[in-house]
């Protein structure tokens, strides 16, 4: 009996080692299938032979799904701003100060009773009585760490919008003015040689300026397009085109965001160096103080003359330099037969005109950024 369970055994090993490899073999064969569909997806995505259409009214949601660095910005958007229970919180941060070997004091009940009764429960539970002071000092510094990244993080993804409205206004410039040229007949042949060398260098540059257009289009989303046509299907981002002063003294609207990045450090740094001697030094202090000195005003984390004024500074140069490029722009466009390159006087106001708009889409992005009235 037992001499033919050997081999009954033998078998039953072989028969189950098969069986594992031939799961194994269909497994790789199943993920493979998947892998190669997503392989096939992506290609298609980048479409290496078709012009892909881009409207601006689905640019942004490509830009979710495409742009590498709106995608981390995002994810370290959301990391930061992740509310934790405070328990657990508190918890975390003790447990460099509590004695390991008693387990109960990181249960959340023990850890809450002990908080009820620090002057009976903590020395009996915390190696060092003296780490306890930093305690709710470190949950607001790391409340602050945590405000820091998300501000950071917001900046770096309006930073990728702005990019993208600006690729969207450059791409349909660029097209525009094309049209014009391939539109325009070409020079007679005994036209002035000036002008024909004049009308192939102005678009030859504006191929090349779309080439290096493309290429920041391929870069922003990731994807190896053999070409891209945007179509403006909604206004985007304003021009400012009708507005002549605005109010920008308004802080709410301007810079703030770009501010909050420096005052959040700003007052990260007040609140480290502000660190609590013994477990609510900070509160009695706050309330001898009300009680004291009624009328002083609380002293606040400020940001120095020189951050503010180069803030300041900044904006208006944009807002001026994009208002000046408008305007010689729009006075050029209304001279009589802008369109045609029929002498070299008229290639040259086109090329003029091409570079004060690219000049006015820069400045504009630069104050898209500033104002908090394109964000709402």
């Amino acid at each position: 009996m037992k001499a033919c369970s050997l081999p009954c055994i033998g078998l039953a090993a072989i028969l189950a080692s098969s069986c594992a490899q031939q799961r194994v073999s269909e497994s790789v064969v199943e993920h493979t299938a998947v892998e190669g569909r997503r392989y096939a997806a992506e290609v298609k995505a980048q479409s290496p032979f078709e012009t892909v259409e881009l409207k601006w009214s689905e640019a942004e949601n490509l830009m979710k799904t495409r742009n590498r660095d709106y995608l981390k910005a995002k994810a370290d958007f959301a990391q930061a701003t992740e509310e934790k229970p405070v328990v657990r919180e508190l918890t975390d941060e003790v447990k460099g100060a509590v004695d390991l070997s008693l387990g109960d004091a990181l249960k959340p009940d023990a850890l809450i009773a002990s908080l009820r009764t620090p002057a009976t429960q903590l020395p009996k539970q915390l190696a060092s009585i003296s780490k306890l002071k930093d305690i709710s000092h470190q949950m607001e510094q790391s409340a602050w760490d945590q405000t820091a990244r998300s501000v950071d993080a917001e900046m770096r993804m309006r930073e990728e919008k702005v990019k993208l409205h600006r690729l969207l206004r450059l791409g349909a410039l660029i097209d525009a003015e094309l049209a014009k040229v391939n539109a325009s007949p070409p020079p007679p042949q005994d036209a002035d040689p000036k002008l024909v060398k004049a009308v192939d260098q102005w678009r030859g540059t504006l191929r090349d300026e779309r080439r290096k257009w493309l290429g920041d289009v391929r870069n922003f989303f990731d994807a190896e397009y053999h070409d891209v046509h945007v179509v403006k299907d909604e206004p985007g981002l304003p021009t400012y085109e009708h507005t002549t002063h605005p109010d920008l003294t308004e802080w709410q609207r301007w810079c703030r965001l770009r501010r909050s990045i420096e005052l959040v450090n700003a007052l990260k740094k007040a609140h480290d160096s502000d660190k609590p001697a013994i477990p609510g030094t900070r509160m009695v202090q706050e309330k001898f103080d009300e009680i004291l000195h009624p009328d002083e005003p609380q002293v606040l984390a400020t940001l120095d003359d020189e951050s503010v004024r180069k803030e300041v500074r900044s904006l208006i140069q944009h807002w001026r330099e994009m208002k000046q490029a408008q305007q010689e722009a729009n006075g050029l466009e209304q001279q009589a037969e802008p369109d045609k390159l029929d002498d070299v006087t008229r290639v040259d106001r086109r090329q003029k005109i091409f570079k004060l708009r690219q000049q006015e889409i820069q400045h504009a992005s630069e104050v898209w950024a500033m104002d908090e009235l394109c964000w709402r």
